[in-house]
């Protein structure tokens, strides 16, 4: 995908301006919710920077893509980039880890330019990794950039945010993300739609109109809706539930949770969310105890910050506990 995105736009040219000045900080926080290209800005700064071309008159980039570094962050052997990973997806980073990098910031850059590494996602990294790299941050080398890309910046040590200039994607002109997700995908499906589902984040927007995502959706939403009126096993539900990705589900429920509440305390419908399933959203606004419905909210948040943090736990045991819950807000309507 290209990465250069137009809702970066601002986010670039404050860059440009402090390279301009010679004032590039030494460490960069890109923070904001998953599907705002974050990576890809680190990506496109890296080969800005490292391109024996660019920058050219004052301006950072593009790069050429014909140099030898180019072709060297093509086939990803760059030696002056320094990529910090888990494993595999949901495992920490350890303090080897960040160990290497240091190892690798003191060493003089090959190319005589910038030596960059890239921390993706930065809130992997476990205790003793990001001690490790406070020390790094307090003393960093010259000529040397560090980039924590995270969509959970607050669980990152307050020592390490206060010395990382934040780059921030969460707010963005609706206007330009609106239109260029309009452009990528079928005139038959809703923009506007698909941005509120995916936290306005363009790139999971884009990703929930080409693949079956809006399938598993409507999917989920009728096996969740119909467990107030006993209507199915909630355990057999559930196990349905864990054979999605776990995070996806619970930001839905947590979405629809929010609008049954959201029209239960306003009786408007211009701010919920989920506008292509208002009717079933006021019907069970209208059958279910507001009390219960605050108590299911926390119950789905706390799941969600399990499951997206670095505890070890299984989800189909909390989807369990959820759909048990739901099943007990039938019991408690408030029109029984």
């Amino acid at each position: 995908m290209n990465n250069v995105l137009p809702w970066h736009d601002s986010l670039w040219q404050h860059i440009q301006r402090r390279w301009q000045q010679n004032r590039l900080p030494h460490a960069l926080l890109l923070c904001g919710p998953p599907g705002m290209g974050k990576a890809l800005f680190a990506q496109r700064l890296t080969e800005t920077l490292l391109c024996e071309k660019s920058p050219l008159e004052g301006i950072l980039g593009p790069p050429c893509g014909h140099c030898k570094p180019c072709h060297l962050l093509s086939v990803e052997t760059h030696p002056d980039l320094f990529k910090v990973q888990p494993a595999e997806p949901g495992k920490q980073i350890p303090i080897d880890q960040i160990r290497s990098l240091i190892q690798f910031c003191t060493l003089t850059a090959n190319y005589g330019r910038y030596q960059i590494a890239i921390i993706n996602p930065a809130q992997a990294m476990n205790r003793n990794a990001a001690n490790s790299l406070l020390k790094l941050l307090e003393e960093p080398p010259p000529n040397t950039l560090i980039m924590l890309v995270t969509h959970q910046p607050m669980a990152l040590p307050a020592t390490i945010l206060s010395r990382c200039q934040r780059l921030d994607f969460s707010q963005q002109e609706s206007t330009v993300t609106q239109a260029w997700l309009q452009s990528k995908i079928s005139s038959q499906l809703n923009a506007q739609l698909l941005l509120k589902l995916s936290a306005q984040a363009p790139l999971a927007a884009l990703a929930l109109a080409e693949t079956d995502g809006m399938t598993k959706r409507r999917e989920l939403f009728d096996s969740l809706t119909q467990l107030p009126s006993g209507k199915n096993d909630p355990i057999r539900v559930a196990e349905s539930w864990a054979k999605l990705e776990a995070a996806q589900v619970l930001q839905w429920m947590l979405s629809w949770t929010m609008d049954i509440i959201r029209y239960a305390t306003t009786a408007q419908t211009q701010h919920l969310v989920n506008q292509d399933r208002i009717e079933p959203l006021q019907h069970l606004a209208t059958q279910l105890d507001l009390h219960s419905l605050f108590d299911l909210l926390d119950l789905q948040r706390e799941a969600y910050r399990l499951v997206t943090g670095n505890a070890n736990v299984k989800p189909q045991g909390l989807l369990e506990s959820i759909a048990i819950a739901w099943v007990k807000l039938g019991t408690l309507s408030v029109n029984p």
